[in-house]
């Protein structure tokens, strides 16, 4: 027993936003060293005001060559935004997405466009993405930054949030490296807005901490 407990304290990580804040999102990674059969697991408790409970499959897709793929807000990085038809619930409408087909509410605006791929994975999705096709996992916590808590959406400033940022690496990504290293060229090119994140990244095989925090400006990211 002392051996598994002590394999459970090396391979188990839990990260949650603030301790004593009800409303915080708490995440865990299990690693393949401290699970009995030597899976990977990422759980995700989403626990802030306005979450949206609903969970949804989105298929794979095949998309003409050249075609963009929109970028679409989220309340949960800062707040709702009207003027985006962005709302807590439901937290998206965009009919193409197969799952967000709300015919009597209105479609969500998108903030920017990125160039879509010829082929996107399917995952199940919801507030935050959870996991595609290829078994890439992904677990979000609020951070909580001492200088910059949050950025507002801005026009010609960051184009994503952590949820979107995640929808794209499960669309396009089977590893965990793969999803890291995209993500962190998204971020680069197009920015952040919201509040600082983590997230938990993995695959069958090992898992991976990636934090993000929006700048002033909104452009690139930390």
């Amino acid at each position: 027993m002392k051996k598994i407990l002590a394999k459970l304290a090396i391979g188990l990580t839990v990260l949650s936003a603030v301790s004593v804040d009800a409303e915080a999102c708490t995440i865990m990674l299990v690693t393949k060293g401290a699970s009995t059969d030597g899976s990977v697991f990422v759980s995700h408790s989403n626990d802030g005001f306005g979450a949206n409970p609903n969970v949804a499959f989105v298929p794979a897709k095949n998309h003409k060559k050249g075609s963009l793929r929109p970028v679409y807000p989220t309340a949960a990085a800062v707040d709702e935004m009207p003027e985006y038809n962005c709302f807590f619930n439901p937290h998206l409408v965009a009919p193409e997405r197969s799952a967000y087909n709300f015919p009597d509410k209105p479609q969500t605006k998108a903030i920017g466009y990125i160039p879509e791929v010829e082929h996107t994975y399917a995952y199940i999705d919801g507030d935050y993405p959870a996991m595609n096709e290829h078994g890439l996992m992904l677990g979000e916590c609020t951070d909580q930054c001492a200088w910059l808590p949050e950025v507002q959406y801005k026009e010609g400033g960051g184009i994503f949030y952590s949820s979107e940022l995640g929808r794209v690496a499960l669309e396009r990504c089977k590893t965990a490296r793969e999803a890291i290293k995209l993500m962190g060229e998204l971020v680069d090119e197009y920015g952040l807005y919201g509040t600082a994140e983590a997230l938990f990244v993995a695959d069958k095989d090992e898992g991976w901490l990636f934090e993000m925090q929006p700048t002033p400006s909104g452009k690139g990211g930390l």
